[in-house]
């Protein structure tokens, strides 16, 4: 809390100087940038002032001079989110909590277009060390609150939106190499140019490193990636194309000690090479000419991954096929939109997405009766007013979505209503009421493989400790949240921003595990917590930008969860209300150039937070299912730069070095069967040219 206290004494300096910065409305920008406008709020680019929810944008030029190198890494110094390794990806929650890993309550947007996986309903890869390489990116869209009244699933706890850049954003190309801690060494280049009535750009990355946690780095399991993108525009259309490929080797090994009386080299091993590829496609249209009465737009996307199965990291030796790559389907999306503004004072937005979900071989380490649903084919209507009931002052926002019954879940009609009230340019209010759903993922309704399994190397057949129990009965989550925020200029460089929240969560998926002597297996599922959820909390952020080449942010997040009622899962367990801090605080300052030397530090600390009970048990050998607060801790990055000047590139040189973990803290910020730390500090160091 310090820290927070300090920095909010400096960022308020300029109070007493009132120097003047661009004419904005409500919220500083960092870097004396103009104002972003946001799509992901609204699926309209509207100025960030008037989006009816509470956003958080990530432009390139705090990208570029950020000491984070992922976009989960970037997420860490958002307000309102939380990011924590687990061992085979970053788990991403915003106002939430929850055991499960893999940020299925997150919808994920890759230029407005749904990127979750439609095997997990998250990450699209797994594992997964990034998101999409930053190296292209224009800026990043967190929107904190439900979202189905626009897109439906997974819209649950929020909406984060990566916006791509285009050729004319890049203007030539950028090649930078890096390297460092972690055997991490990379390479990549991007070309971009405006071209007549279009644009295009493309670009390339190759990249090896190790998960930053003791679990991958005790095996030497390197990963290593490469990716390609490429973007094209002419007019009203744009193509966009986009492939990784990625492979660890090996696979992690981890042997169990004599004393729990398993056979000599028992462990836990995974396949020797976990491997993947994932292609996406995405056609775009948009005809919106100025003051035009009626505007179009459209997204057709495709994206296929061809690779491991689950089962490869925790049941490879239960099926010769879980040690191999195999198709895990397609997902095809068409969204179609039309923009209605005739009524003066209004813009309405209505829209029909259609989805076709195939989950191909995926079947494979499902249950045997999962057979009858190979995917399934989902339309959805929306309809969006945003209005003017106040001229320039009261701004009402008003949505509904109708998704229609599939083969595996009846339908959900998803309602919103908000308003954004500026009654000057210093002082912007909002507030609203939205909800949300997320239908259970293939793999938490049929999973049937082995969960842990035990292998040797003197010729005893592997047998499981854990198995999968399928849940077909799983039920659709829902949430419902009113939220009230604002932001105020307390002076042309320095702003505050404030945002409370309160929402109800019912039929909440939870992990279960039943324990069984040996030679009984375990068994661990989904199921939904008889009982609804309350959380509580909101959000207060500082920015400022100084004139003289400081720019910088504080922020405070708080939150607390209760159980409504009694009720407790089968294995008589109430709510566990996990892996969610009360308290986190985030703090960023950046500086530069002074004599083309620029840098920044950021700091993300977070209060205690607690743990499932079932892996306390497991981990004092099922004597003790008490779990104490994992202790707090405090992720230091920081970079410093040198633009070093040529003749012979459009730009100087820059040269940089990274500090990442510089407190050299080994969290376990995802607690597994053994220690599951975060590497400690790490140092990298990276050359950029411009040409």
């Amino acid at each position: 809390m310090r820290s927070l206290a300090i920095l909010t004494a400096i960022l308020t300096l300029p109070l007493l100087a009132q120097q003047q910065a661009p004419k904005q409305i409500g919220e500083v920008t960092l870097f004396g940038e103009e104002q972003p406008k946001v799509e992901a709020a609204t699926k309209t680019e509207i100025p960030i002032s008037k989006a009816p929810s509470a956003v958080t944008v990530i432009t390139a030029k705090q990208i570029r001079e950020s000491g984070a190198r992922t976009v989960p890494d970037l997420l860490r110094f958002v307000a309102g989110v939380n990011a924590r390794w687990n061992p085979m990806t970053q788990t991403i929650d915003i106002r939430g909590f929850g055991e499960n890993p893999f940020s299925n309550r997150v919808l994920l947007l890759l230029d407005g277009v749904p990127y979750n996986s439609g095997d997990t309903g998250g990450f699209p890869l797994s594992p997964a060390y990034d998101f999409f390489p930053i190296e292209n990116i224009k800026r990043v869209e967190i929107v904190r609150g439900p979202g189905s009244s626009l897109y439906g699933e997974n819209a649950f706890w929020g909406v984060i939106n990566v916006v791509t850049l285009s050729g004319e954003d890049l203007a030539g190309g950028d090649l930078n190499v890096y390297g460092g801690s972690t055997s991490s060494r990379s390479a990549s280049v991007v070309y971009g140019q405006k071209i007549d009535r279009g644009a295009i750009i493309g670009a390339a990355r190759l990249q090896q490193t190790i998960f930053p946690m003791e679990f991958w780095k005790d095996d030497d399991s390197k990963y290593h990636a490469s990716d390609l993108f490429v973007k094209a525009s002419r007019g009203d259309w744009s193509l966009t194309a986009y492939r990784h490929d990625d492979h660890i080797k090996p696979g992690f090994e981890e042997l169990f000690p004599p004393e729990l009386g398993l056979p000599p080299t028992s462990g836990f091993r995974s396949a020797h090479k976990i491997e993947q590829t994932l292609d996406t496609f995405t056609l775009r249209y948009k005809h919106a000419p100025q003051n035009a009465p009626v505007t179009y737009s459209a997204d057709l996307s495709y994206s296929h991954r061809f690779g491991m199965h689950c089962a490869g990291c925790h049941a490879a030796q239960e099926e010769r096929q879980f040690s191999k790559p195999a198709d895990h389907g397609y997902q095809a999306i068409g969204d179609f939109r039309a923009g209605l503004h005739m009524i003066p004072g209004h813009d309405i937005l209505v829209g029909l997405e259609a989805r076709r979900l195939d989950r191909a071989e995926h079947k494979q380490e499902l249950a045997s009766f999962a057979n009858a649903v190979s995917g399934y084919d989902k339309v959805a209507l929306y309809a969006q007013d945003q209005f003017d009931a106040v001229k320039d002052k009261l701004r009402v926002v008003a949505g509904i979505r109708y998704d229609q019954k599939t083969d595996l879940f009846d339908s959900k009609t998803s309602p919103r209503l908000a308003f954004v009230y500026t009654p000057n340019d210093r002082l912007v209010m909002r507030g609203g009421y939205s909800t949300a759903f997320r239908f259970p993922t293939f793999s938490e309704l049929y999973q049937a493989s082995w969960f842990l399994t035990i292998s040797s190397n003197i010729g005893i057949p592997p047998f499981p400790l854990s198995v999968f129990n399928p849940n077909p009965n799983l039920k659709p989550e829902e949430i419902s949240t009113f939220d009230v925020g604002g932001e105020y200029q307390l002076s042309p460089t320095v702003s505050a921003k404030a945002d409370l929240y309160r929402s109800r969560v019912k039929n909440f998926i939870v992990i279960v595990q039943h324990f069984a002597a040996l030679p009984n297996p375990s068994t661990i599922g989904w199921e939904n917590q008889p009982a609804d959820a309350r959380i509580t909390g909101g959000e207060l952020e500082l920015r400022a930008n100084f004139t003289n080449g400081v720019t910088g942010f504080a922020s405070w997040s708080h939150q607390t969860e209760s159980q409504i009622g009694a009720g407790a899962d089968s294995s008589r367990t109430p709510f566990e209300f996990v892996y969610s801090p009360k308290n986190k605080i985030n703090v960023g300052g950046y500086f530069g150039p002074f004599n083309g030397v620029r840098g920044s530090v950021e700091a993300a600390w977070k209060d205690q937070y607690n743990w499932p009970h079932d892996w306390a048990l497991i981990r004092s050998g099922f004597t003790n299912p008490a779990a104490p607060p994992l202790p707090v801790y405090t992720i230091l990055d920081a970079r410093l730069s040198y633009d070093l000047p040529s003749t012979l590139t459009k730009r100087p040189v820059r040269l940089s070095i990274f500090g990442n973990n510089l407190l050299d803290k080994h969290p376990d910020e995802t607690t597994i069967g053994a220690p599951n730390l975060l590497i400690g500090r790490q140092l990298f160091g990276q050359i950029e040219i411009h040409f």
